[in-house]
């Protein structure tokens, strides 16, 4: 007998009730599978909550959907799009939705997988996806499907024969044979390969029936940890000390809104992971944590994981904006599209998702949101639109919920509207700001930290509310190395060079060292520079594609999108290697040595949440006669160094 996580016992209990058929099912699978296999009902996997996962050591994963639904209800269109009789309005297909989790099991959630599956095609074949219609038998699935599939099957063989009779073009032939063939088989797969109802139970599969090189241990291992997260015990935690207003804003308080805000390095993600561990332990449910970038997510983990307390880490949903809404847009059957015309347009395609989708208000309206979270987070509000706290709040936080919104407007890098009191505009209902106004990233008499207040005061006078900071904790090390280096524009070498002899002179370990700039193709050289050249030959951790999945005529760039999410998802700081981020990425991260390469169409923003990564040496590469060269010359020490040639950038 299979083992089902949580129990059955424990599933009956939740908060939102499995359906007859989930439970049906759920007995059934246990029965029909031996004690290697485990099964766990809606796991928490990072913002989606497929039905059902089975999954075997060697022979592979399942995912199924499990619908409850009377399909005369329902009806399919000629483009297998799922519509609901009574007024026609189109609703996700299950099957879409199923692929769905597995698409994003291989472009985000499990590392490794993407680029495993882009190297061998057969690897997508780990994986298995069913949708089960309890209310329905062979019989019944079949006369659902049948309409479409015998209207196509007449138009071909129409097509055929017209053919025959009046031989036109034959590509104009062959091109309308191959697009009918192609909307048959999909409803053929739909209806025969993934459609399971309770008198075919013996259709679900493993899709291996041996020990494979596609599903190695390691790959294993990796769904595991998703799916079965560890205990945090309360050893495993260490003292920290808050002071008086954090030990304030820790408190998780039922129905409490409100908003923090603080300077670099005044700890607002440590007094967000305790007031997420005391929510949980407050109400004993699921705390939603949302950021903007994707990145944070390890950061997060790693400050959450620093709580004194026991819980368990499946109680954390931790998750950027645009994940875990694509996850809710999935569940809840909303189809996404966008139009022909400005599909192969990314900008116009974004900004039409954006509006139809991610900032639509209404976008829910009429579904019936099953979980709604009694604690939710907001990291990097300065990031988010207004429509996108009031989506989250309308629809995903409970009657009595508390949600609480983090931020630093000084760090506001996509220019987002701000209030009257120069700060980040948010929607009422949330109170005054909270302001942490204490640094504990640098020494009272820190360079970096005069640096940053002399950078506020020449940049953001006439923009923010300048940050007057309080006595400063003492940091651990000395001022440090705090240099501007002067260079030519695309001098790649000079700085790779410069970077390693910094790092040999003050014996920096290249843990404690990242490489930030806002251009993905200038680090992406200087990544290959550092990797390949005899010189240098050292590991890194990038936040991008390598050159050489860029330069290769395999990868397209839809693939170069998930490596690239694939990247920031499983950013580690503490992974032993030298760091290269897009300063997008590392934003929320501190580093003791950052190199920060300056482009002249970086905003102040950026710039500003750049140079506060560093929290003991910063070195700053400017160009020659930039818009920042006079403020860096003046504040720190100046270094020449010789031309080294061009390079073409493009910006993160």
């Amino acid at each position: 007998m299979a083992k089902i996580f949580p129990s059955i016992e424990v599933i009956k209990k939740s908060k939102q009730k499995p359906t007859e058929g989930e439970l049906f099912l759920l007995n059934e699978l246990s029965q029909n599978f031996d004690t290697e296999v485990e099964i766990y009902f809606q796991p928490f996997f990072n913002g989606e909550r497929p039905d059902i996962i089975i999954i075997h050591p060697i022979m592979g994963v399942i995912i199924i959907e499990v619908k409850d639904w009377d399909l005369s209800f329902y009806h399919l269109d000629e483009n297998n799009k799922w519509h609901v009789n009574n007024n026609g309005s189109v609703i996700r297909s299950p099957f879409a939705q199923v692929f769905g989790y597995k698409k994003n099991m291989f472009d985000l959630h499990i590392n490794g997988l993407l680029e495993k599956n882009l190297n061998n095609k057969n690897f997508y074949k780990v994986i298995s996806c069913y949708v089960y219609f309890h209310g329905e038998n062979k019989d019944s699935i079949q006369k659902f499907f049948s309409p479409r599939m015998d209207e196509l099957k007449n138009m071909l063989r129409e097509h055929n024969n017209a053919y025959s009779e009046n031989p036109i073009d034959h590509d104009k032939y062959e091109r309308k044979r191959e697009w009918l063939n192609s909307k048959i088989k999909k409803f053929e797969r739909d209806l025969y390969q993934h459609s399971v109802t309770k008198d075919q139970l013996m259709k679900i599969k493993f899709p291996l029936s041996k020990k494979s090189d596609i599903y190695p241990a390691s790959i294993h291992e990796a769904f595991l940890r998703y799916l079965q997260p560890p205990y945090h015990y309360l050893n495993e935690g260490k003292e920290i000390e808050y002071t008086k207003v954090q030990d304030r804003l820790v408190t998780s308080e039922q129905g409490k809104r409100e908003k923090i805000k603080g300077i670099a390095g005044s700890g607002k993600t440590t007094v967000l992971a305790k007031r997420a561990v005391n929510a949980h332990s407050r109400h004993g449910g699921n705390v939603l944590i949302l950021t903007f970038n994707l990145t944070l997510r390890m950061y997060i983990k790693d400050k959450i994981n620093e709580v004194r307390s026991d819980f368990s880490w499946g109680a954390f949903g931790i998750i950027n904006y645009h994940r875990f809404m694509s996850a809710a847009l999935s569940k809840y059957g909303v189809d996404v599209s966008v139009p022909e015309e400005i599909k192969n347009n990314k900008e116009r395609g974004s900004a039409y998702l954006d509006s139809e989708y991610y900032s639509n208000e209404n976008i829910f309206e009429n579904c019936k949101i099953e979980e709604k979270f009694d604690t939710i987070l907001v990291d990097e509000i300065q990031d988010y639109k207004p429509e996108w706290i009031k989506i989250i709040r309308k629809y995903f936080l409970s009657d009595q919920g508390e949600m609480v919104l983090f931020g630093d407007e000084k760090q506001n890098i996509y220019e987002r509207e701000i209030d009257e009191e120069n700060t980040t505009k948010v929607v009422q209902g949330f109170g005054r700001w909270n302001k942490l106004s204490k640094s504990f990233r640098y020494k009272e008499d820190s360079h970096i930290l005069d640096v940053a207040k002399k950078f506020q005061e020449a940049f953001f006078s006439d923009r923010y509310e300048l940050d007057f900071s309080e006595a400063m904790q003492p940091a651990l090390l000395g001022v440090g190395v705090n240099q501007c280096v002067v260079i030519d524009a695309g001098d790649i070498i000079s700085i790779v060079n410069y970077v390693f002899s910094v790092a040999k002179r003050e014996s920096i370990h290249p843990n404690d060292m990242v490489i930030l700039s806002s251009s993905i193709s200038q680090m992406r050289e200087i990544d290959f520079l550092i990797r390949k050249n005899p010189n240098f030959n050292e590991r890194t951790l990038t936040t991008f594609e390598t050159k050489e999945a860029h330069d290769s005529s395999r990868v397209d760039r839809s693939e170069i999108d998930k490596i690239r999410s694939n990247k920031k998802y499983g950013f580690n700081l503490n992974s032993g290697v030298l760091k290269i981020s897009t300063i997008h990425s590392f934003k929320g991260y501190e580093s003791p040595t950052v190199f920060l390469i300056v482009n002249e169409q970086d905003n102040a923003e950026l710039v500003y949440v750049g140079l506060t990564r560093a929290k003991f040496n910063l070195v700053v590469f400017v160009t020659r006669n930039s818009k920042y060269s006079n403020f860096f010359e003046g504040s720190l020490e100046v270094i020449q160094l010789s031309d080294g040639g061009g390079n073409d950038m493009e910006t993160a």
